[in-house]
């Protein structure tokens, strides 16, 4: 279409072309609006609306919040947009006046109360807009000469960032160090542990993955390498690595020799990290341990020199070293972790109270006493001292703040927020020192295992350069004059304490039943590794109860793994054996003694049989059976007992028909048939040979021919042969018989 010239009269169409259009405007209205109608009526109602994610703005200040005097004031600002897309937006920065007094302040400062506290603007920038699920960065930057930077003194300052345009607000903190003075020690302790699992050691592909240069426990290793930590070792995951001997992934291998290497402090969790606090309170009057490792093993990865252990460990030398046969490594050698602090105990976080302390304090001995570790929020008024006892007992205190900071940090991947969480942290160390003095601070790095190599490594190295600190261990801080502390009331998971006690329990009855083994330590010692790998600290809530629940099914298949297989008998003779048969799912061969109880005296059974049942094999067992004169059914109770007494599976019953005649009435008849058959044969013979005799008797002599023709006899006729007979006839020379002077020439035919 093209415009008119200005000043052109507009065209008018005729009336009817008019009239036309108004009448197919109409119809065409009416012709969408009729089928819109029922459509329309149809539609169902609006389903809700997808949960939408909102959008987050973080702010990190740079060099980890540290503010030195004289340098400039740098934020990073991240907007992430969420589901919804976000407009440009302006930003603005913000720096308080005064410092925050302490953590509670601090606290409450990063948790978006801003009671007490007075902001002012020192910078300003904008964001661009951003796409739906995407985010944006952005630099606020105070320089060094600003007024608003200069003549601060030492503390932690709050700081807020703001993005009006999208009503965003987010709190941070940057840090005035206080260089002066003498250096606060600071000891850190970094757990080594893998991700909670309810079997009892990782398998050779988990300890790949978990080693390989990505993986987790790799970064574990890189994060601390260099650095003063203190290392709380898990010691399932060398013991995971050893049993595997020569068949041991080589990055496995390596990553075991690199930790042994480690200059670093170290001490032993305990065997999967399992609760401490729970054991006691569920009656235990110490921890729970390994006892044996060697279901896990296999004879052919030990028959040479395996390097997972000969690198590492020294094999039990008691053990035979005979050439090709199997020299398998003691449980102390699976389960060492190199120079360590013995009796050091670290529960669950707020789980220990004064009656765990003492238990734990009982373990220790007068050369190497107990260690407990507690935190901060567990002692009577929060004393942060970490030099410190409870009735005794040395229970090291951590600073739960700036732990809680340390391990928020770790798992931060994200670069701004991990910024962000490391800035607190610093603003927590920096409170800490400046309460405890002269003393030690000792923090921890909680369990995790979301954090990647990264953040483990940036949070480690916040607490090496911290300001006004310096390196220190868990050892030195336990050998410092330690201060009497009360501990509050713990808190205490009574589910969890009830698991524990389950799980203990069904362990009893595993060792019980583990006496059919020729070795029970191949069962009982597999079951105490899942039952202390299911204890794991890291088990918590519903996972933890549907842990507990697997192994506790787990456990009820391994006891229904050896049985009877057995069906209704019939005897139909005085003495027979009956045949069941032993069912064994173990893959280990097993003995078992068959108990058999018939319910009537007219069937006679062996009481007590013994089974060596095969491994994975269903083995046939004969009952010697007798059966006396008498008739009818009989229930015989079948059931399987160990060696020493303990009742095995589910008790059977069967049928066994009794039928104790048949087998006389059957030898009857058939001695019978055979006489009769030998008679009949007997009679026949005899008949017949009369009858020949009669025959015989009946045949008439010879008379001659009637036409008086000799009949000459056949020499042999008289049974004689010509040979032997003295009167036979003498021949001529050419061999004919003369003949008879009798014979006349009238004779002669």
């Amino acid at each position: 279409m093209t415009s008119q010239p200005p000043g052109s009269p507009v065209p008018r169409r005729s009336l009817t072309r008019r009239l036309l259009a108004t009448l197919a405007a109409g119809a065409l209205a009416f012709g969408l609006a009729v089928p819109a109608m029922p459509a329309a009526a149809a539609a169902p109602s609006p389903s809700p609306s997808a949960s939408t994610t909102p959008a987050v703005l973080s702010a990190a200040p740079v060099a980890n919040g540290i503010l030195r005097p004289g340098e400039a004031l740098t934020v990073a600002v991240t907007l992430a947009a969420g589901s919804g897309s976000a407009v440009a937006t302006p930003v603005g920065l913000q720096l308080g006046t005064a410092p925050l007094s302490d953590d509670a302040a601090l606290e409450r400062w990063l948790g978006g109360d801003t009671t007490g506290v007075t902001l002012q603007q020192v910078a300003t920038g904008s964001m661009d807009a951003t796409a739906s699920g995407a985010q944006t960065t952005t630099a606020l930057s105070v320089p060094a000469t600003d007024a608003a930077l200069a003549g601060r003194a030492a503390g932690v300052y709050p700081v807020r960032v703001t993005a009006d345009g999208a009503g965003l607000r987010t709190p941070t903190v940057v840090v005035v160090p206080n260089d002066a003075g003498a250096q606060t020690p600071v000891a850190l302790v970094v757990p080594i542990t893998a991700a909670p699992m309810t079997r009892g050691l990782l398998s050779a592909s988990e300890l790949a993955e978990l080693t390989a240069v990505d993986g987790a426990l790799s970064a574990q290793l890189d994060a601390v390498d260099g650095t003063g930590a203190t290392l709380a070792v898990d010691p399932a995951i060398p013991a995971a690595i050893r049993v595997l001997g020569s068949a041991a992934p080589p990055t496995a291998v390596a990553w075991l020799q690199r930790l042994l290497a480690l200059p670093n402090n170290r001490f032993a969790l305990q065997f999967g990290d399992a609760d401490i606090a729970a054991q006691l309170r569920a009656g235990l009057t110490a921890p729970l341990s390994p006892t044996s490792l060697q279901s896990y093993m296999t004879a052919a990865d030990f028959t040479q020199p395996a390097p997972a252990v000969s690198a590492v460990s020294t094999p039990d030398p008691s053990t035979s070293a005979t050439p090709g046969q199997p020299s398998y490594p003691s449980l102390t050698s699976l389960l060492d972790i190199g120079s360590a602090t013995p009796n050091v105990f670290w529960p669950a976080t707020e789980s220990a109270g004064a009656d765990t302390v003492t238990a734990l304090g009982a373990l220790g001995t007068a050369d190497q006493p107990a260690h407990v570790l507690v935190p901060s929020t567990s002692v009577v008024g929060g004393a942060r001292q970490a030099a410190a006892a409870v009735a005794g007992v040395s229970t090291p205190v951590y600073d739960a703040e700036v732990s809680r900071a340390l391990a928020d940090a770790a798992g931060q991947n994200d670069t701004t927020r991990r910024g962000s969480a490391l800035a607190a942290a610093q603003a927590y160390l920096a409170l800490a020192r400046a309460t405890t003095g002269d003393q030690p601070v000792l923090a921890i790095l909680d369990r995790g295992t979301d954090r990647s190599r990264v953040s483990l490594r940036a949070t480690l190295g916040l607490v090496a350069t911290a300001p006004g600190y310096s390196s220190s261990t868990l050892a030195a801080v336990s050998t410092i004059p330690a201060s009497e502390t009360t501990l509050a009331e713990a808190t205490v998971d009574t589910a969890r304490v009830t698991d524990v006690a389950d799980l203990v329990a069904d362990e009893q009855v595993i060792d019980r039943f583990a006496t059919i083994l020729d070795q029970p330590e191949l069962l009982t010692g597999r079951e105490r590794a899942e039952v202390l790998q299911v204890m794991n600290v890291s088990w918590t809530g519903d996972a933890a109860r549907k842990a507990v629940s697997d192994h506790r099914a787990a456990t009820r298949t391994t006891l229904d793994s050896v049985g009877i297989l057995s069906s209704d008998f019939r005897l139909v003779s005085s003495s027979a054996p009956l045949r069941p048969w032993v069912r064994n799912d173990l893959p280990w061969p097993v003995t078992v003694v068959m108990a058999v109880d018939p319910n009537d005296v007219r069937l006679r059974v062996q009481p007590r049989t013994t089974v060596n049942a095969q491994a994975s094999a269903n083995t046939r067992v004969e009952v010697p059976v007798e059966a006396r004169i008498a008739n009818g059914e009989v229930s015989v109770a079948l059931r399987l007992y160990s060696p020493t007494g303990e009742a095995v599976g589910s008790p059977q019953v069967v049928d066994v028909e009794v039928r104790a005649e048949w087998e006389s009435i059957g030898l009857i008849v058939i001695i019978l048939l055979i006489v009769a058959f030998l008679s009949l044969g007997v009679v026949r013979t005899i008949a017949r040979r009369r009858r020949t005799r009669t025959e015989g008797d009946e045949t008439p002599d010879a008379e001659p021919p009637a036409d008086g023709s000799i009949v000459r006899k056949s020499p042999d006729a008289d049974g004689r042969s010509p040979a032997s007979d003295d009167s036979a006839p003498d021949t001529d020379d050419d061999g004919t018989e003369p003949l008879s002077s009798d014979f006349t020439e009238e004779n002669r035919p």
